[in-house]
This record gives C-alpha cells, sequence and structure tokens, in this order.
C-alpha cells in the first residue's frame, strides 16, 4: 500500500543567504560598481517578493541559521511544552514560536542569550498540543491507515494551526472505515477531503468490464481519488490489445511492452459500434481506441490502483492530467534531430486535404519537398542508419521503409501555419511555408 505522507517542515525558509566576500579597495582607486555585481540574488529576489529593500532583506536572510538552531534546540530540550517555530513573513516579519502553557517566556530566556539578534522579532504564542504529541498523533493516524482496505490518503502535521491532517477523497467514508475497523484517530487528527466541491462516491479504485465491438471483454481498471499525481509525458495510440486492455503504444515499442492506463477514479468507457472512447467525469471524451494521445501521469504504482488481471501485465501507466479529445485535437511540434537535419514532426496526423509531390530533399537542415517544410506525422521517423536517409514507418509492432532522401513522393495533407500547432515558434527554426502530412502506412 502506498500511502503519502508530508514531511513536518518547522521552517519556511525559501532562499539562502550568500554574502559577497573580497577586500576594500583603496578610495582614489575605486569606481562605481553595478549593482548587479555585488548584491545576493537570493536577497534580491526576496526582496521583489516581499517588496521590501535589499537591505532588510539581506539582514533577514542573514538570521536564517540561528533561526534554524533555535528550532532544533527547543525540539530537542523542552519537548514537554514546544509546539513549533515558523517564520512569518507578512504583513509583518516575525519567528513565531508556540508553546503549550504560559510559560513561554521563560522557557525561552536563556535561548535568546545564545541568539540575541532574535530578540526583537520573536513572538511567542500558546497552543493546545505540543509538537512531540502531533508527531505522535501523526504516527498513529497513519497506522490506522496501514490497517484499512487500500486508498489514496496523504497527511502531516500543520504546526501554525497546531493540528494533524489527513487528506482523502470521501472523508464521511475514511471514518466509516475507521469505525468499522474498531479503531478511533486522535482528537487532534482532522479529516478533509481532497476536492471540498467534489466528493467521490468511494475511496477504492475499481476494475469495471465492458463488452467490445466483437464481444470480447475490455477491461477499464480506475485508480483511487488521487491526493496527489505525477506528470511525466506519456505519447502515443492508444491501442486495444487482443487481452482486452488499454494500451498506448509509441513509436516501434512492441504492443507488449506498452503501458496499461489506470484512468482516473470516475473515468468511464463508452461503446458504440466499432468506435471506443475514454470518456472523463465530466462526460467529456478525452481518448480514442486507434487515435494518438497524450496525458501526464507515471510509471509503477504510487497512486493506489485495483489488482490487475493476468490478461493486463504491466509496465503500468496512473494517469495524472489529460485534456479532453477536442484539446489534444491542437496538435504540437516535435524535434528529432537526424544527423546534420531536424526531423519536425507532429502530435496528430493532419487532415487529408491534399497532396504535395516532388523531390524529398533536405536544404540547409530541414526537409522539404516542392519548396515546403514538412511536418510528418506520428509513425514515421527517420532512420539515421541507411545512406541516403531513409523514412520508416514505425507502429503495430512493424517497421517498414517508406521512402528515402532524393525519392520522388506524393504525401497527402495540408499547408500549415503557425496557428495550427501549440508553442510552434518555440520549437520551429526552419521556414515556410509549411506542409502538415496526413496518415501514411507502409502500403502508401
Amino acid at each position: 500500500m502506498r500511502i503519502g505522507k508530508n514531511l513536518i517542515i518547522l521552517l519556511v525558509i525559501l532562499l539562502t543567504a550568500c554574502a559577497p566576500g573580497g577586500a576594500e579597495p583603496e578610495m582614489e582607486e575605486a569606481t562605481a560598481v553595478p549593482p548587479e555585481t555585488t548584491q545576493n540574488p537570493d536577497a534580491a529576489a526576496y526582496a521583489e517578493a516581499q517588496g521590501i529593500s535589499l537591505e532588510e532583506a539581506n539582514e533577514r536572510l542573514a538570521l536564517q541559521d540561528s533561526i534554524g538552531e533555535l528550532g532544533a534546540s527547543l525540539e530537542a530540550n523542552e519537548a514537554d511544552t514546544f509546539a513549533g517555530l515558523w517564520i512569518q513573513h507578512e504583513p509583518e516579519y516575525k519567528v513565531v514560536v508556540a508553546f503549550v502553557g504560559d510559560e513561554g517566556e521563560e522557557v525561552i530566556r536563556p535561548y535568546l542569550q545564545t541568539y540575541p539578534a532574535l530578540a526583537d522579532v520573536i513572538e511567542l504564542r500558546t497552543a493546545q498540543y505540543t509538537l512531540a504529541e502531533l508527531l505522535t498523533a501523526q504516527q498513529e493516524a497513519f497506522s490506522i491507515v496501514e490497517q484499512l482496505e487500500p486508498m489514496s490518503v496523504a497527511g502531516g502535521v500543520d504546526v501554525m494551526a497546531n493540528r494533524v491532517y489527513l487528506t482523502v477523497g470521501n472523508p464521511e467514508l475514511f471514518l466509516q472505515a475507521v469505525a468499522d475497523a474498531g479503531y478511533e484517530l486522535p482528537s487532534v487528527v482532522e479529516v478533509e477531503p481532497i476536492d471540498p466541491n467534489d466528493i467521490p462516491p468511494s475511496n477504492s479504485g475499481g476494475l469495471d468490464e465492458y463488452t467490445g465491438p466483437d464481444g470480447q471483454t475490455i477491461y477499464f481498471p480506475r485508480q483511487a481519488p488521487a491526493v496527489a499525481g505525477m506528470d511525466a509525458l506519456l505519447e502515443g495510440t492508444l491501442v486495444l490489445d487482443d487481452s482486452g486492455c488499454l494500451r498506448v503504444q509509441h513509436e516501434s515499442v512492441p504492443l507488449a511492452e506498452a503501458p496499461v492506463v489506470i484512468w482516473h477514479y470516475d473515468f468511464s468507457l463508452a461503446v458504440e459500434g466499432e468506435e471506443i472512447t475514454v470518456l472523463n467525469g465530466e462526460g467529456q471524451p478525452v481518448g480514442r481506441v486507434g487515435e494518438w494521445t497524450r496525458m501526464g501521469g507515471g510509471g509503477g504504482s504510487s497512486i493506489v490502483a485495483p489488482e490487475m488481471p493476468e490478461a493486463c501485465p504491466g509496465p503500468y501507466w496512473i494517469l495524472g492530467s489529460t485534456e479532453t479529445l477536442a484539446e489534444q485535437a491542437i496538435p504540437d511540434i516535435y524535434v528529432q534531430p537526424a544527423g546534420d537535419a531536424i526531423f519536425y514532426f507532429q502530435s496528430k496526423w493532419a487532415a487529408d486535404e491534399g497532396s504535395v509531390t516532388g523531390v524529398l530533399t533536405i536544404d540547409n537542415g530541414c526537409f522539404q519537398v516542392d519548396g515546403y517544410t514538412i511536418f510528418w506525422p506520428p509513425n514515421i521517423w527517420p532512420n539515421e542508419g541507411t545512406d541516403p536517409l531513409q523514412i520508416v514507418f514505425r507502429g503495430n509492432g512493424i517497421e517498414a521503409a517508406m521512402f528515402a532522401v532524393g525519392d520522388e513522393v506524393t504525401l497527402p495533407g495540408g499547408e500549415k501555419t503557425a496557428e495550427d500547432y501549440r508553442f510552434f515558434d518555440n520549437k520551429v527554426t526552419c521556414p515556410g511555408p509549411f506542409w502538415g502530412v496526413a496518415a501514411l502506412t507502409p502500403s502508401e
């Protein structure tokens, strides 16, 4: 069971000071030095973020080591009363130290003799629970979670609010599961939803089964409502394999090695005739079998997923973020080095609106036909191991040569502009006009 556990953060310190050094020049030789060559960049960034002077930023950052040492000493030596320490940056800069009871001033007095520079910025507050009690309650809460059915749970200690928190999809169902298992959470523990505006009907994932166009079983695994997700990128064609598993296959990866997607808990599948479409929680299409797709997420099982059927061995892709098909319809351009040339390919096939015919050339590092810079479709790749360089099809477990540089070719597709793609100006350096190529198959 994977459970997200937040680390306890006692100090909210975002920037590190680094004071410039060096000998002072003689006055008669001194010349004005531009501020950007002498100022600490961390202090400059902090000053800008907080709207304070550079001098004040440097003064605050110079206190960091003392603040850290004070917090560590109080935690180690004053566990019976110390409730936490944190920095307040706005509206007034303070180092807040919390204690249980009304003896905080007496407890901290000897420490301020060691750290006199903090005396003017320390503010004492009273709390109900010590930090040690919070840490013990957190450990107890997660020990209880480990005894329950697998679900995605995160949490930690919030020293500023003097509480322990757990975050789950559906708090009511979670608390019922705790009670049904015969446990009781410590009173300091608060259970909160991932999204108060979207409480799911379950805290667990599941494995749904659908009937495909040919009567075959399609397995549709759904992850538990997730507290946090991964956001690596997966691209390829959404494929239904012979065992009924939905995989995303990219380039020349064999189908059996393409990852099986573990979808969000509220996703579903729609089978209409020969068309198989994945729908998000709002019922919007986000993927369709046979079409190119892109999605965030990551490999492994760090988000709780259901037990997978033997028919669908890994690898697995835990879905993070994904767009609707309408959003994915706006293609992106990707850059693939091909020797001294640049091979541009699209994330989606261009519409077949016409054709361009001519000799495939490489002009100043750009693949061109009849004066057009070519944007290739998915599944089409350069094969640098050939001379002249070949263009090959890779997909569906096969690789086949299409044509080579110097060949007369006819490419279906349409003329394109920067407005047809995402992030065009960040990637495309070859000159226009541009031709987006429609789907190609080895038979063409």
